[in-house]
């Protein structure tokens, strides 16, 4: 019984050994030549077989066969063990491999992938399709304490819609993925443990989900995530599946954080070069002393097309002129191992070899053990170059510039005193009329008191006060102090405060304007004496033009009086001296006029030479004798239209000043000693002048013609050219008080240019000074206009004259004169009766005497209602002041008049032909 348990033992062992060398050979895992092995195993076995079947039925075997039966069944035992162990390790390398090979997979198909989202999801579907697994999902672990499903893959997917996941410390988060989450581990469980919430354990069994396994995705800081596998197994998830499942969390989470880093260097490159792009500045890389990079900006403003044309360029090439910029060169060229930024500033070069000013940055970055990802290729510190063009900003400094010497000049010539004071009065800033004024100069004057050194002792705590004033936010009023200056000479001077303020608004400094009013004072105390003889001239004035009436009576009468009075009678003596006496009464109103001013110009065609001749003779007469008078008169002198008395004046003003400039020169020699006491000389010269364009383009003031030229020139002291510019302004004058009033000159220059001439000027300091005056040539009418000559009777006539007269007196005046010499007389004794009469008889009025000064309606009023209805009306007009313009068509009767001048002129005037 013994040996056929043996024997059935041993055949069951090598039946065994046979199915699992059948196994391993349909596997693949042993050759086809093991096949041979399987095939003597089963041969054995059924050979036990036979030999129990034999025992059993045949015979018994002896007592010694029972150690071979032994053997054979431990042998037997041993090949099925074996056979037995060699299938479980060939499972186990099969099982290893494919994790392995999952692990190869995930790490294949992860190559290259930089998007967060594919890697997980390509992570899930390797792992649901690969290995086997019913379902794979990754979850982020959220703020709340719940997991958020980022992916998920496998047929048991709805599985993540129908249940809640959390992480946090509570019974929903005792499930795998929570238990990961919170310590880190990797976590497998079986889903029917008790331990296991509800809701995960009930939704798994739905799904026939028998085991899990959790491992917990780091991600460096940035949160964590949860890779989750399911299987439908319960033999699934052994120690090197867990490893596996760890691997590929780790994996997963180097690869996430590889992503992130690339997005960040991507949005951080992207950024880089956007913010090149876009630099409005040129912006130069360089390395190794070549260029690496540029941007647009500074291809632009060095005249290439891209930036790319610049790329291995040397730096120094941008430069103009390298040798002359040796400091900047060395700079680009050799930045040795330091960190350093240096600013300069160049002549740059363009592409097309034009040039224009720039400014550079150059800033170098030690990086020997980097490589950049552009430039694969060079070592070495990093160079940027930073590109500004400064044309504009030249252009503006040069503008500024101007603009400063533009406000210094002004400042200069502004005629006021500047000056710029800090807080405690110190002056830093002491402008050239300051210097002129006081003789200090700029260099003196910084730094000192303003009160200190300028202002007098009365006045110094009033600008004291007014400086604090000012620097404490108060507004002074103006004061009028007086100043000492270096000279010792006291200056009236009105002076103006004000505040200069920083970016902040606090008072820095103070501005004080200075106007030198000393000759104003004087002159408002000369104004006033002028207003009082103004007065005494407008008085004058009034009176002079009733005696003018009275005065033309008085001669018309005693002239009547003469012409009834035979020539040899007692009565015509006293006549005549009366007419004499008149006469010079008349002159006496003609000077009260002058001198009221109320004496218009009375101009006529006057041969200027006899004026200038006049005046030599005069002026030579009452001149120191060491002063020799000469003049030189051109025999073809033109005729000028001017008031022979004005142009007198002038004449007389000019020889006056040239005696002055004279005797002022003779006064410095004789106070130095070094005078020549013979020499000295003024002339007086009379000559026509052609001014034509060329004149003209000289002196745009004046007009082509003809015209008679004045000089008037002296030897004297001479003038410098600011003196020459203030030599017409009125009350300006350079001579010692009490020698001149200031007018003589501004007189001169109102009375050409009231002549319609103008008056040149030349002068040097120590040779002498010579003006000339041009007065135009008398044309057309003007020439016609001659003082009346002394004439014999005048003829008689029949015409009607209308004669026109507000006094009395004059109107039977004119009648009684008008009618001994035959003429028909109607009166009128103001313009509008003078109208209205003209209006009724004006086909029979032959001539009309108009008075100007009339009430109601002047003469000129009259003069313009006769010309409306008779342009060709021949018209005389009648006053002590004639117009100050010549009206055309009119003969011009000045009062106070004799009889025989009235009746010449209107016989002259019927005479005349009519006006054109």
């Amino acid at each position: 019984m013994l040996l056929s348990l043996l024997y059935s033992g041993s055949a069951l062992f090598q039946f065994l050994a046979v199915w699992q060398s059948i196994a391993f050979v349909s596997a693949g895992r042993l050759g086809r030549v093991w096949s041979l092995v399987s095939v003597a195993i089963f041969l054995k076995g059924l050979l036990s077989i036979w030999v129990i079947f034999s025992y059993t039925w045949i015979t018994i075997a002896s007592f010694t066969e029972q150690p071979v039966a032994i053997a054979e069944f431990f042998i037997s035992l041993l090949l099925a063990s074996g056979f037995l162990l060699t299938g479980q390790w060939f499972r186990f390398r099969e099982r290893l491999e494919t994790r392995f090979g999952l692990i190869t997979e995930v790490e294949r198909s992860l190559a290259g992938i930089l998007e967060e989202g594919r890697i997980l999801s390509l992570v899930c579907e390797i792992l649901s399709r690969s290995g086997g697994y019913r379902l794979v999902w990754v979850g982020a672990a959220e703020a709340d304490g719940t997991i958020r499903v980022e992916c998920g893959a496998g047929d048991a997917a709805a599985l993540l819609r129908e249940i809640s996941l959390r992480w946090d410390d509570t019974p929903g988060g005792q499930a795998p993925p929570g238990n990961a989450l919170r310590t880190g581990g990797t976590i497998t469980s079986r889903e029917a443990d008790a331990g296991l919430p509800p809701e995960w354990r009930d939704g798994c069994r739905r799904h026939g989900l028998v085991r899990c396994a959790a491992a917990r995705i780091d991600q460096h800081g940035l949160g964590h995530k949860v890779l989750v596998v399911h299987a439908d197994t319960a033999g699934a998830f052994n120690e090197v599946e867990i490893e596996a499942i760890a691997a590929m969390a780790r994996r997963v989470g180097s690869a996430i954080l590889g992503a992130r880093r690339h997005e960040v260097f991507v949005y951080a490159k992207a950024s880089y070069d956007e913010l090149l792009r876009n630099q409005r500045d040129g912006v130069i890389l360089m390395r190794e002393g070549k260029v690496v990079r540029a941007n647009p900006a500074a291809a632009e403003m060095l005249g290439y097309a891209s930036p790319g044309l610049l790329f291995d360029a040397d730096p120094v090439s941008i430069l103009a002129d390298p040798d002359a910029e040796t400091g900047l060169r060395d700079e680009l060229r050799t930045p040795g191992k330091r960190e350093l930024r240096s600013e300069w500033e160049a002549l740059l070069l363009r592409m097309d070899g034009s040039t224009f000013p720039g400014e550079l940055r150059v800033t170098w970055a030690p990086r020997e053990d980097r490589h950049d990802s552009f430039v694969p290729k060079r070592r070495g510190p990093l160079g940027m170059i930073v590109l500004r063009e400064t044309t504009d900003k030249v252009r503006v400094l040069r503008e500024l510039m101007r603009e400063r010497d533009f406000s210094n000049r002004m400042l200069d010539i502004s005629g006021a005193l500047v000056l710029q004071v800090n807080p405690a009065g110190e002056i830093q800033l002491f402008n050239r009329q300051c210097q002129d004024v006081t003789g200090i100069t700029a260099r003196d004057a910084l730094g000192k008191k303003m009160w200190e050194l300028l202002i007098s002792d009365s006045s110094r705590e009033l600008h004291r006060g007014a400086i604090e004033g000012v620097a404490a936010g108060r507004t002074p009023p103006p004061l009028e102090t007086t100043i000492v200056t270096a000279h010792g000479e006291q200056r009236m001077i009105a002076w103006n405060h004000a505040p200069l303020q920083d970016g902040k608004g606090r008072i820095v400094s103070v501005i004080v304007t200075g106007i030198d009013v000393t000759e104003r004072r004087l002159l408002e105390k000369q104004l006033i004496e002028m207003q009082k003889m103004e007065a005494v001239g407008t008085l004058a004035g009034g009176i002079a033009h009733d005696f003018n009436n009275i005065l033309t009576g008085i001669l018309g009468s005693l002239d009547l009086a003469r012409g009834c009075v035979p020539p040899g009678s007692p009565a015509a003596a006293p006549l005549a001296e009366g007419i004499k006496a008149s006469e010079r009464a008349a002159q006496l109103v003609r000077q009260l006029l002058d001198f009221s001013r109320r004496a218009p110009s009375q101009c006529r065609a006057v041969n200027l030479g006899d004026v200038a001749r006049e005046v030599t003779a005069l002026f030579s007469q009452t001149i120191d004798r060491r002063i020799e008078v000469t003049s030189s008169i051109a025999d073809d002198l033109l005729p000028a239209f001017v008031d022979p008395n004005q142009v007198h004046q002038v004449l007389m003003n000019l020889c006056v000043n040239a005696r002055d400039a004279i005797l002022e020169r003779l006064e410095a020699a004789e106070a130095s000693g070094s005078r020549p006491l013979t020499g000295y000389w003024i002339y007086i010269r009379a000559e026509n002048a052609e001014v034509d364009d060329d004149y003209c383009r000289i002196f745009p003031y004046a007009r082509k013609g003809r015209f008679i030229r004045l000089s008037i020139g002296d030897n004297g002291a001479g003038m410098d050219e600011a003196t020459q510019r203030r030599v017409f302004e009125p009350f300006f004058t350079t001579k010692k008080m009490g020698r001149g009033t200031g007018l003589g000159l501004s007189t001169v220059y109102g009375i050409v240019k009231q002549h319609n001439g103008w008056i040149n000027l030349e002068s040097r300091v120590g040779k002498g000074t010579t003006f000339c005056a041009f007065f135009p040539e008398a044309t057309g009418l003007q020439a016609a206009i001659q003082e009346l000559p002394e004439a014999a009777l005048p003829r008689s006539g029949k015409e009607t004259v209308l004669f026109v007269d507000d006094e009395e007196l004059i109107r039977e005046l004119g009648r009684q004169v008008l009618e001994v010499y035959g003429y028909k007389v109607l009166l009128a004794e103001d313009g509008q009766r003078a109208i209205d009469l003209y209006e009724k008889k004006r086909d029979a009025i032959d001539l009309v005497v108009l008075d100007l000064t009339m009430p109601q309606r002047s003469g000129m009023e009259v003069l313009r209602a006769i010309r409306m209805t008779d342009p060709d009306k021949k018209v005389i007009l009648s006053s002590g002041n004639p117009p100050a313009e010549p009206v055309p068509g009119t003969t011009f009767l000045p009062k106070p008049y004799r009889a025989d001048m009235l009746a010449q002129a209107v016989r002259s005037a019927l005479d005349a032909s009519p006006p054109a």
